[in-house]
């Protein structure tokens, strides 16, 4: 891995310059996929959420508005602050299954922001960057920590130093037993856009680790042009496949605000977050990284909530 030092609090210009420069983020590892393949029950979305299939064709569909209804700050003020991309993304992804869960059951005092600094302890080594599928199995193995303090442990707020000293050192028992208090029951790969519509429709996050580049403007319609090469992980909020429109997926980064421009006709894209075309969407999930999670055993149908004007089209 390259030896890259970051700044002490590196502006959004500054991450990506890093990641066009070859900051190893999202190390996809293609040998570990294939093993955690091996060990999951429900290791391919497809045939584990055979019951969904079809069901976002035509469709807006933006479970990540759950999210952002609790949490309308989790886009924008956890700016990462080391190659920790992918405990960003894998988090985004849970929060948005979570969110979606508590919006339907209407149980908002029940949500609380989900920590990302022991995902990335989990990678066991010191450098920069993490394999998507390492980040899924953490999370599957071990749970989801909360934002709180923990002893000595403060993670009430994003502190990137602790995941970077425990991926050296190791992440303490009591870390890993907070997290058993939050499992994750499912996360299987995601290999086609099809079965991403499918996911978002039903109100399930993912996160996608690949090494396709984009533009920091997006256009009128919310799309930012693939452009340049990162090895970057994201998380993956939502899609619209309504017929007349331009398809494509709500991506969430982790840089702030990073990008500018247009949004969708249903509402103001959050800050550091664009719309990713279909095709483009596709080469992406060809690198085998794009997991999706589920609190429970597989992947039922969900209805998604009532956004607003767009219901109709939302779920």
């Amino acid at each position: 891995m390259p030896s890259l030092r970051f700044p002490k609090n590196p502006t959004p210009a500054q991450l990506l310059k890093m990641y066009q420069e070859g900051l190893p983020g999202a190390d996809v590892d293609l040998a570990d996929t294939d093993r955690l393949l091996g060990e999951l029950p429900h290791p391919l979305f497809g045939p584990c959420a055979a019951t969904l299939a079809g069901s976002g064709e035509g469709k807006l569909s933006m479970p990540y508005l759950s999210l952002e209804r609790f949490d309308p700050k989790i886009f924008s003020d956890e700016k990462q602050t080391t190659g920790d991309c992918t405990s960003h993304g894998c988090r985004n992804a849970h929060a948005i299954t979570q969110a979606v869960e508590i919006h339907i059951k209407r149980e908002p005092e029940s949500y609380d922001r989900s920590a990302c600094e022991a995902i990335y302890g989990y990678r066991g080594h010191g450098g920069k960057g993490m394999s998507p599928s390492a980040a899924s199995r953490f999370v599957n193995k071990y749970g989801m920590l909360k934002r709180a303090k923990y002893g000595a442990v403060d993670l009430r707020v994003y502190n990137a130093s602790y995941g970077i000293n425990w991926g050296r050192h190791g992440i303490p028992q009591a870390i890993l037993d907070a997290c058993a208090k939050h499992p994750v029951r499912t996360i299987s790969l995601v290999t086609s856009v099809e079965e991403a519509r499918d996911a978002a429709a039903n109100g399930y996050g993912m996160h996608i680790g690949s090494n396709q580049g984009f533009s920091s403007r997006r256009d009128s319609d919310g799309f930012c042009r693939a452009s340049g090469s990162w090895s970057h992980d994201m998380g993956v909020g939502g899609c619209d496949f309504r017929s007349g429109k331009r398809h494509g997926f709500l991506i969430i980064n982790s840089w702030g605000k990073w990008c500018s421009g247009g949004s969708g006709d249903w509402g103001t894209l959050p800050d550091g977050t664009f719309m990713c075309d279909v095709n483009t969407f596709a080469r992406m999930l060809r690198g085998h990284g794009c997991w999706a999670f589920s609190d429970t055993v597989g992947f039922p149908p969900r209805k998604l909530p009532d956004y607003g004007s767009l219901s109709d089209v939302l779920g």
